[in-house]
């Protein structure tokens, strides 16, 4: 009997990933074999992304583009539906639609598609997975949901509260993904710092982050890294617990959105330009070898050039190795939607252009990492060079370091010298 096929396209976050990779494991399970050609498939799995404007674009048309095919079944889960449930009357054409955190649907629906699945004799794991991205790093979604309010973000309304896994269930994927031959778990969540509050009572400083982190270090993995930490949450403790982790990497990802307070106020955000440059000076006193990453909002309702031009000054002085800038997107089903005080798209479109450029002419004049020594992860080769990453880089959205080295394999943790930098990138030679 021939094998059915499937191609899962991906669309959105880290924390999407990992729903994408259930989904498959459990088509997998089912008897359908994965495809990385679209043209190939019987089936196509589109897990779609709804956060902002642009991605909800992305997403119908990659719908579109798929149920043009009339030999092929496509189905469609993920955050778009969640937030739209109209879509599957919007888009009859669509084969079937999933939510997330039913897995248990994906049987019936396969069988109603007329597809013959194969007997399913193991227990339920609505945590399996099959790796989309086939190398040495994997993420580790702890949370699902947030508690937070921020007025720009519509995630609370279709994903719910926070609902923190236990310490013991994130333990048990974390060494099915080891022996899976993953080296770097990259911890993510909606609201990384604020990890375990639902589950085991107040959490400030980070303090159930801390105590999943003492668990994770004790597997036979090389790293862990930490994304998409609330700023001025964690405590002087918590960094001195960074610091002097061998297996926690000197990276810090802190999306502050904004640095002028009244933005931030308007945003139901913390801080602000004084506050945050204090917190990241606090950060490199205690982990001098530190990357800081950061994302900012660009055009909110009522931001003022002045506002904006603090963001700038902020941005120049706070010394990011890494930043993502976005323009504002007007969302229904949050606090902002109701404001009248619009930025235009092109004022919008302009200023996002001069803070990256800011961060840019900022980020080259910080201390060159050429001549210093650095464990790197290899990810893969590619005509003839492998690529790889130190624990400054992040997977996806950092630069990455070209090694010069004869053999190795993916997973393999080699020390290098940095030789040069090259844009974002670096180029190392191994030690001989």
């Amino acid at each position: 009997m021939t094998q059915n096929k499937i191609f899962l396209s991906h669309l959105g976050c880290a924390k999407n990933m990992v729903d994408s990779e259930i989904f498959l494991s459990h088509f997998l399970r089912l008897g359908f074999e994965e495809t990385e050609e679209s043209d190939e498939a019987d089936l196509v799995l589109i897990n779609t992304c709804g956060f902002i404007q642009s991605a909800k674009e992305q997403s119908i048309d990659t719908i579109l583009e798929h149920i043009k095919r009339k030999e092929v079944r496509v189905v469609v889960a993920g955050c778009l539906y969640q937030r739209y449930k109209s879509l599957s009357t919007q888009i009859p054409e669509v084969d079937g639609w999933l939510k997330n955190n039913q897995w248990e649907e994906v049987k019936s629906l396969v069988e109603g598609l007329g597809f013959q699945g194969k007997p399913v004799e193991t227990p339920f794991d609505p945590y399996s997975r099959v790796l989309y991205e086939k190398g040495p790093h994997a993420y580790l979604r702890i949370s699902e949901g947030c508690n937070k309010t921020c007025t720009f973000c519509a995630i609370p309304k279709f994903k719910g509260k926070m609902s923190s896994r236990t310490i013991e269930s994130l333990v048990e994927e974390s060494t099915n993904l080891i022996k899976k031959g993953i080296r770097e778990i990259n911890v993510v969540s909606q609201d990384t710092c604020n990890y375990g509050v639902d589950l085991y009572g107040s959490a400030a400083g980070g303090r159930h982050l801390m105590r999943l982190l003492k668990e994770l270090e004790k597997l036979d993995v090389a790293r862990i890294r930490l994304l998409y930490l609330y700023p001025l949450w964690l405590s002087e403790e918590f960094y001195e617990y960074m610091a002097a982790s061998d297996k926690i990497c000197n990276y810090i990802d802190m999306p502050l959105q904004h640095s002028n307070r009244e933005v931030l106020r308007a945003m139901k955000r913390p801080g602000d330009t004084g506050r945050y440059l204090k917190e990241l000076q606090k950060i490199r006193s205690i982990i001098p070898d530190v990357s800081l990453r950061s994302t900012f909002l660009v055009g909110f309702p009522g931001e003022t050039e002045e506002q904006f031009q603090e963001l700038v000054s902020f941005v120049r002085n706070a010394g990011l190795e890494w930043m993502g800038a976005f323009t504002y997107s007007k969302e229904e089903g949050t606090t902002a939607f109701e404001l009248s005080t619009r930025v235009h798209h092109k004022t919008r479109e302009r200023r996002k252009r001069e803070l990256i450029q800011a961060y840019e002419e900022t980020r080259y004049k910080q201390p060159s990492r050429v001549g210093k020594s650095e464990l790197v992860l290899m990810e893969e080769k590619i005509d003839g060079t492998w690529i790889g990453r130190t624990q400054h880089q992040a997977p996806e959205v950092d630069g990455v370091t070209y090694v010069s080295l004869q053999s190795a394999q993916p997973g393999d943790y080699i020390p290098v010298t940095i030789k040069a930098e090259e844009g974002f990138d670096l180029l190392a030679k191994a030690y001989q």
